[in-house]
């Protein structure tokens, strides 16, 4: 239906779209040095793999938490669009549109990777938080009930000590995500707020010792858990 849209309304514009211009229209939008086209050519394909996996991953995350990132939806349909734009213009060899329509295709990508990665980054923020807040409350209820004589502690030391490696190494994962996102490099970014995530649960469920408890944890996380495996969460999970 969209495409149908998008070709009726470039139809009654009289413009044809784009990638599907004729030989002489296609010549007017190509025009160039021969330096210019083996540049804009490097581009096309040298971009080429970097712009399918962020295609892909951009799949995966708007399915997941798209809702989350307003219009997020449509900009990610605009990119795949966009995307076919570009393999128009190169296999019709008109390298210097291809490469500069690859240009902003890749802007308008990480433009909307980064709005996912400022999503995650809150997401990653409030787990490690409840982390440290449980870690913090078992070692308190330790030290209260090893005070009296007699009394087990609600949780070995050992356990809270792992606990407290595991939030050690998932901050690190967090910093490193935060180190990415200043660089612009949201693609990896969200790869490590991934793992930082993993560890956060592991270290909420370790702690619980019913079934239950833990059943309780993962269906609160059930989509992060997926998502984590770069997976896209299925109707029932959400």
């Amino acid at each position: 239906m969209v495409c149908l849209s998008l070709s009726v309304t470039a139809q009654e514009s009289g413009a044809p779209e784009k990638g599907k211009e004729s030989f002489e229209e296609l010549d007017k939008l190509d025009q160039g040095t021969n330096l210019e086209r083996k540049q804009y050519k490097n581009i096309s394909e040298n971009n080429k793999d970097r712009v399918i996996n962020s295609i892909k991953l951009l799949t995966i995350v708007t399915a997941n938490f798209g809702d989350e990132v307003p219009d997020s939806k449509t900009a990610f349909d605009k990119i795949k669009k966009d995307y076919q734009i570009v393999l128009r213009y190169y296999y019709r060899r008109a390298y210097i549109a291809s490469g500069k329509a690859m240009v902003i295709l890749e802007k308008d990508i990480n433009t909307l990777l980064g709005k996912f990665a400022k999503s995650y980054d809150t997401k990653t923020q409030n787990l490690l938080a409840e982390c440290a807040d449980t870690i913090t409350g078992q070692e308190q209820a330790q030290l209260v009930d090893t005070s009296t004589e007699g009394v087990k502690p609600v949780v070995p030391y050992r356990e809270i000590a792992e606990a407290q490696q595991k939030l050690r190494i998932a901050y690190g994962q967090l910093g490193l995500a935060t180190d990415m996102t200043r660089d612009d490099r949201y693609y990896d970014a969200i790869v490590h707020y991934r793992i930082a995530k993993d560890y956060g649960i592991k270290i909420l469920t370790d702690f619980k010792e019913q079934e239950a408890d833990k059943k309780v944890i993962t269906d609160k996380y059930a989509k992060d858990l997926v998502d984590n495996k770069n997976q896209i969460v299925s109707q029932n999970t959400k």
